[in-house]
């Protein structure tokens, strides 16, 4: 065998071996669904999930009685993280004396928000 072509043979070797490890870290990254509502459901490895924005039916057909059944399928329900829901301190300026008497601290861990409470309002 020539230099040139245990060269080649090399370089396509470690080409091979390059797309296998970033085909393998690209294969544990966790599916994540994003809904409209700003809600997010992560998958677990092997978990099948049914999302659609309407409604749609499976059709199920017995031959030997000749009956054909349509049921409802059922959308995914589950949510990792849900989009807080709008409180009386929206649409006040954050370190406000108005915004301090109705933002309420540490609801959803600490947050930058709760960062702001404690430098404005704990005077």
């Amino acid at each position: 065998m020539t230099d040139k072509t245990f060269a080649f043979v090399i370089t396509i070797v470690a080409a091979l071996l390059a797309s296998l490890v970033s085909f393998a870290a690209f294969a544990d990254t966790p599916t994540v669904i994003n809904y409209p509502d700003g809600s997010t459901y992560t998958l677990k490895n092997g978990e099948e999930v049914f999302v659609h924005p309407s409604n749609m039916y499976v059709k199920q057909e017995y031959t030997n009685t000749g009956n054909i059944l349509f049921s409802k399928r059922v959308p995914w329900p589950k949510r990792d993280y849900v989009e807080p829901e709008a409180t009386d301190a929206d649409g006040l300026t954050p370190g406000s004396p108005e915004w301090c008497e109705t933002y309420v601290p540490f609801q959803n861990g600490y947050t930058f928000t709760d960062g702001i409470w404690q430098r404005s309002c704990q005077g």
